[in-house]
């Protein structure tokens, strides 16, 4: 499929990973603005979003990365999914509102992990709703594990997985954080950098509230996976999302392998 792009969403972005079951409405509003551009320019959209402030609590909470009692964890996938299905809801609703036409897509009804990990991913789903027009919607879930009962599926790994299965022409990470630094950006000092391989230096902080896919070091390791298979990969912030799409110009970080 020509012109199709993988677009994962950060969490920090779309809610505030401070307070609980908050959404960012204005930065929700430059995500649609930014993705109806692209669809009504011929791209082909498949959208990820991150759980923020609406899943990681959660999960944090039932510790489902750990090991927990069968009755903790049912009670954890079920809260899990209920937040993460909202939302879904609401950002979908706003690419909607855009003129986007979004359809969600439950992350846990097509991939299971196998202790932790992503083991498998029916991409034949997400590329029927791609034949037909559609921009699926999926997030980082709570999925059914094939040894741990249920483990979380960050975001990052599902957009890397389905960037490669799909051949997609650019995956794009959208971060609050605008982009890779070579330290946190809160230091004095800190540098945007344009171009990362897996062999740079950086010195990689704590994400802001709280982060049970382990923030920007599990994003880098997806990127460079993808990256290594071929697709080209982008790092950077809303107000970059159409410039690394179509690969111009911006203050964004290129993966290089």
């Amino acid at each position: 499929m020509e012109k199709l792009a993988v677009v994962k969403v950060g969490g920090s972005v779309i809610t505030d990973k401070t307070k609980n079951f908050t959404v960012n409405t204005k930065n929700i509003d430059r995500v649609a603005s930014a993705l109806k551009a692209l669809y009504s320019k011929g791209w082909s959209l498949v959208v990820i979003h991150g759980g923020g402030s609406f899943g990681h609590p959660v999960a944090a909470a039932y510790n489902l990365n750990g090991k927990v009692s069968p009755q903790r964890l049912s009670r954890g996938f079920a809260e899990i999914r209920y937040w993460m299905t909202v939302l879904n809801t609401r950002f979908t609703r706003k690419l909607l509102s855009a003129g986007v036409p979004a359809s969600p897509l439950q992350t846990s009804a097509i991939a299971f992990n196998r202790d932790g990990e992503l083991c498998r991913l029916d991409t034949r789903v997400v590329y029927s709703f791609l034949e037909i027009g559609a921009v699926p919607v999926l997030y980082g879930d709570v999925v059914v594990d094939t040894r741990r009962g249920a483990s979380i599926l960050s975001g990052d790994d599902v957009a890397a997985r389905l960037s490669v299965a799909l051949d997609a022409s650019r995956l794009v990470y959208v971060m609050g954080a605008g982009g890779v630094y070579d330290r946190p950006p809160s230091m004095p000092g800190a540098r945007l950098l344009r171009e990362i391989s897996p062999e740079s230096r950086l010195v990689v902080g704590e994400s802001r509230g709280v982060d049970v896919t382990q923030g920007l070091r599990r994003k880098l390791l997806a990127a460079f996976w993808a990256a290594q298979r071929g697709v080209p990969v982008a790092i950077g912030g809303v107000s970059s999302i159409i410039e690394m799409v179509e690969g111009g110009e911006g203050e964004y970080t290129r993966i290089i392998v």
